[in-house]
């Protein structure tokens, strides 16, 4: 005799309580997750470059010549002192590269051209131009640094790699500093 239709859908009430339960969950895990975001950016930018590094040096070995690396904003040729913007691997056939316009000259073959690294990071290196010798070994005078920072200038989502004289380069996580 009790036939009462039981209704199995939620209320406006209790839609509208989830609804702002769930807002205010995002709000609070929001910043961080963007916080994430940027520490893996910066990261794996940082290991694109290491890439280039083992690129290069491993093409240094393999041809038995010098193998450099510089800025490049256009993909043809170095030009000094702008890596954010991308750059080149390139085999220096007559050794008279520097980094600056006209490095590119006849003869050199271009290896690999890497484009700027987006996500607006800041890309500072201690010099306009990397070389390996025949050996695999850095042919650039003394420890360079590349220091890679997000657009936030936020020191704690920095990374930055140290290419010592032997040619391998090493990630740093901490202790860095955006200027």
């Amino acid at each position: 005799m009790n036939n009462f239709n039981k209704n199995n859908g939620y209320s406006l009430i209790e839609l509208l309580v989830t609804i702002g339960i769930l807002g205010i969950l995002l709000a609070v895990s929001l910043p961080n997750f963007q916080d994430t975001i940027e520490s893996n950016v910066t990261n794996s930018q940082a290991k694109l470059f290491i890439t280039t590094l083992n690129l290069a040096r491993s093409e240094s070995i393999k041809r038995g010549t010098n193998v450099g690396i510089c800025p490049s904003n256009d993909g043809l040729d170095c030009d000094a002192a702008s890596w954010s913007t991308g750059w080149i691997v390139f085999v220096d056939v007559n050794g008279d590269s520097d980094g600056a316009s006209g490095s590119i000259d006849a003869g050199d073959i271009i290896i690999r051209v890497f484009d700027a690294l987006g996500a607006d990071s800041v890309l500072t290196v201690t010099t306009d131009y990397m070389e390996y010798n025949s050996m695999g070994f850095s042919a650039t005078a003394g420890v360079q640094t590349m220091l890679l920072c997000p657009s936030t200038a936020n020191s704690a989502n920095a990374r930055s790699v140290e290419i010592g004289l032997s040619g391998r380069g090493r990630r740093i996580e901490g202790g860095l500093v955006c200027p």
